[in-house]
């Protein structure tokens, strides 16, 4: 195939687009199958307690945001997402309905949950992992052992997800496991822009007060049902 282009700016779109072809081929050609790795992994996580730091890039590498906060999710589809200032966000799912609140807008968008597999990976650690599968192709990819790490660390994993919807949010999304704890979660959208959560203090399959999983909007925000 010959790619043609005109000018300068659409020279170097094609040719990043050539190269992302091109790392996408070679990528699926070293892909292990790595569904029964998640399968495996996923099954013996029950509920998940963590604190997380969360940082967007762009494609060219510049920060767009940074934040942190605290997890908590037990399965089925039972999340507790806080963001603290600036950045505030809450995100609450019953195992049915997920509530996103936005402090600085005083609005709460409501969605059903299933929809949110490809854009959540919360949602994916705590969801049916038989219809994942369905949605994703799956891979297992070597791990460089985290940023700090010196050397590649055996027990670490690194799962990589496609979605296989045209229309998902996220072309990729990366789950990385220190044996059965999830320790980092990576998606990367169509623009190249990237979001890396690396998760600290993982506590997993501890009690957690279900009381977190329910959401009440504050008085005066506006609800929007998005389904």
């Amino acid at each position: 195939m010959t790619a043609v282009c005109t000018g300068f700016g659409r020279c170097v779109l094609v040719a990043l687009a050539l190269l992302g072809s091109a790392a996408q081929a070679e990528e699926k050609d070293a892909c292990a199958p790595g569904e029964q790795a998640l399968k495996a992994r996923l099954a013996t996580l029950r509920t998940l307690s963590a604190n997380f730091e969360q940082q967007v890039t762009a494609a060219d590498g510049h920060e767009l945001q940074a934040s942190a906060g605290l997890m908590q999710l037990a399965k089925p589809g039972h999340i507790y997402w806080v963001a603290e200032p600036p950045f505030e966000q809450t995100v609450v799912a019953d195992g049915t309905k997920i509530w996103i609140y936005d402090p600085d807008l005083a609005q709460v968008t409501v969605k059903t949950l299933h929809r949110q597999l490809d854009n959540s990976p919360a949602a994916l650690l705590v969801g049916d992992s038989d219809r994942l599968l369905e949605e994703f192709r799956v891979c297992v990819v070597p791990d460089a052992g985290g940023p700090e790490a010196q050397k590649p660390d055996a027990n670490r994993m690194r799962i990589v997800l496609h979605p296989l919807a045209t229309d998902a949010v996220y072309t990729r999304i990366e789950l990385v496991f220190a044996g059965a704890e999830p320790r980092a979660m990576i998606m990367t959208d169509s623009l190249g822009q990237r979001t890396d959560i690396q998760l600290r203090e993982v506590e997993i399959n501890q009690p957690v007060d279900p009381k977190l999983f329910r959401f009440m909007p504050p008085p005066g925000v506006d609800v929007f049902q998005d389904d």
